[in-house]
């Protein structure tokens, strides 16, 4: 914290010297408009550079890059000060003290710009270097990953012939969390392929597309209710990454949109409420954004889950979303330039995600 007060109290520092040396020039340019507008421009520099700092302080540039920051700005002033210095001491030249405090204000602040974009610069290198981490150690686990499990489904398959009805039992369970497992694999793929593409350019009709999506849900649930208010002929960018995104929001709604996993289920059914599955998935354009919303009556998503998908808390050991799929959708979101959001009410969640009108 020191070290970003000090770096960020230097271009403070130089933002007030400027207004001072400004105000200081006043008296002395009376009765001359291109010296008071100079003056002037001296002070508006003073001023700017002083509300950079502010910014710079309250920013998520990283305190060592704060410095780097500041460090360019002394640069500019440092620079632009010697040369200014020994051009007053030469025989003959003079040059009034408001053209100084201007020089020295364009001076500080293209060098602050420049230091941004430095930070930037090296923010996104690092940035490349970390995604390019994440993609092997991706790989290196999704490999691992289909070993493990393939071996575990053998031994299970291998025991469920040899034992007994209750040991089998036991023996389906590992051999079913196996397969969930495998579905891990997928959903790393799917948010390593949306973090690595652009922004889609293919134009899809939305309410096609999620009629594709929803018809195998249909056939599994033929009890279920499912229900599409997508207007027709309603045209999004998008591409197979959409088609994952939506199937994981319908997968999500189906797992948990019914009333029989909602707290006091016993009493809701017993009341005749049915536990079939409950979807409804709509659209509403609103400018070049179409918000898709995939609703069901289940109990919600945990407060504690919705606040680390929405990034209003940090992943931690203890709090942590229960799967990937809606982190899945989160990515591709983000990568169609919208984003994720969760609405828990008395009925059940709304999962909503933006995505680009054509």
């Amino acid at each position: 914290m020191i070290r970003r007060t000090l770096a960020v109290g230097s271009v403070a520092l130089t933002g007030v010297a400027l207004v001072v040396g400004a105000a200081s020039n006043v008296a002395g340019a009376e009765g001359d408009g291109v010296a008071l507008a100079l003056v002037a421009l001296g002070a508006v520099l003073g001023t700017a550079i002083v509300a950079g700092a502010a910014y710079l302080y309250r920013s998520d540039v990283a305190t060592a890059h704060t410095g780097r920051i500041a460090g360019w700005n002394l640069l500019g002033v440092a620079l632009l000060g010697v040369i200014l210095a020994l051009a007053r001491l030469a025989p003959g030249v003079e040059i009034p003290a408001y053209v100084v405090v201007d020089v020295l204000g364009v001076s500080s602040v293209a060098h602050l710009l420049i230091g941004y974009n430095d930070v930037r610069r090296i923010r996104a290198e690092e940035l490349a270097r970390q995604r390019r981490t994440l993609a092997v150690v991706n790989r290196l686990t999704r490999h691992n990953l289909r070993n493990r499990t393939q071996i575990l489904t053998g031994h299970a398959a291998m025991l469920a012939e040899e034992l007994d009805d209750d040991q089998r039992a036991a023996a389906e369970t590992i051999r079913a969390t196996a397969g969930e497992l495998a579905d891990v694999d997928g959903e790393l793929a799917a948010i390593q392929t949306a973090l690595n593409g652009d922004a889609p350019t293919d134009t899809v009709d939305l309410a096609d597309l999620t009629e594709d999506v929803i018809a195998p849900y249909r056939d599994r649930y033929p009890d279920g209710e499912f229900a599409v208010d997508v207007p027709e002929g309603l045209a999004v960018h998008g591409d197979d990454q959409l088609v994952t995104a939506l199937d994981h929001l319908v997968e999500n709604a189906v797992e948990h949109g019914s009333t029989s996993s909602r707290p006091g289920a016993d009493d809701a059914v017993e009341h005749g409420s049915s536990g079939d599955p409950y979807v409804r998935v709509s659209a509403e354009t609103d400018g070049g954004l179409v918000t898709v919303d995939v609703t069901d009556r289940g109990p919600g998503v945990p407060d504690d889950e919705v606040a680390v998908l929405t990034e209003r808390r940090e992943i931690s050991q203890l709090e942590h979303g229960s799967g990937l799929g809606l982190w899945v959708v989160k990515t591709v979101a983000e990568r169609y330039g919208g984003d994720l959001a969760v609405e828990n009410d008395e009925d059940g969640a709304t999962v909503s995600v933006g995505v680009p009108a054509a």
